[in-house]
């Protein structure tokens, strides 16, 4: 038996993921009319890809690029967001991906994810840029002058690992990665699942 709160979404993400922005949107809309919590957990995808998702090849097929290219904007407009002509591609999300656990210490981390996902995928902000990083940890309200403290602290990068390594001890394999209680859903396009599952658990309460 899992001692894990069946009531309870978790979802993990790395902000260097498109698809991971989308489901951060769209899991933060259906949870406020739904009534539930998600608790965010950020993770570093490049570790779970190195570790138990190798498969995963870049650049990927021209049919699967042609794919996307066509599945991304779509998905984009049913959300009501937009996108950016240029998707960046940052080398280093460490920074950032701690900054999420860092502002997370302040109750901001959704207001600073989803600025940085906002900020890469709308406007092509580069968010392996630490000035970058910077102005949007103080847009989301954070004070300028902890952002580098946080990173520095050892317990924020603690956490971190910890978060990919849960993940893939889960059974996880990638971004973005749902949980309610044991039952795992993976990618934007199964949240239709989790939100049904949302659905039956309050009905039978």
């Amino acid at each position: 038996m899992s001692d894990r709160d069946p009531a309870l979404i978790e979802g993990f993400f790395d902000c260097s993921c498109v698809w991971a922005w989308l489901a951060f949107e769209h899991a933060g809309w259906f949870a406020e009319q739904a009534g539930v919590a998600i608790r965010w957990r950020p993770v570093l995808a490049k570790d779970v890809f190195a570790q138990v998702n190798r498969a995963v090849h870049w650049p990927l097929p021209e049919a699967k690029q042609a794919y996307y290219a066509k599945d991304l904007p779509l998905w984009a407009d049913y959300l009501g967001l937009a996108l950016a002509d240029d998707l960046p591609e940052p080398e280093d999300m460490i920074p950032c991906m701690l900054a999420c656990v860092a502002a997370g210490r302040w109750g901001r981390l959704e207001a600073f994810a989803g600025g940085a996902m906002a900020g890469a995928f709308t406007h092509g902000r580069d968010l392996g840029d630490r000035a970058v990083l910077s102005k949007i940890w103080s847009e989301a309200g954070l004070p300028p002058a902890t952002f580098e403290e946080g990173l520095a602290w050892p317990d924020i990068a603690a956490e971190l690992a910890a978060n990919t390594r849960e993940l893939m001890e889960r059974g996880g394999f990638g971004v973005p990665t749902f949980f309610l209680g044991d039952a795992m859903f993976f990618g934007n396009d199964s949240l239709p699942l989790l939100e049904r599952a949302v659905a039956v658990r309050e009905m039978t309460g």
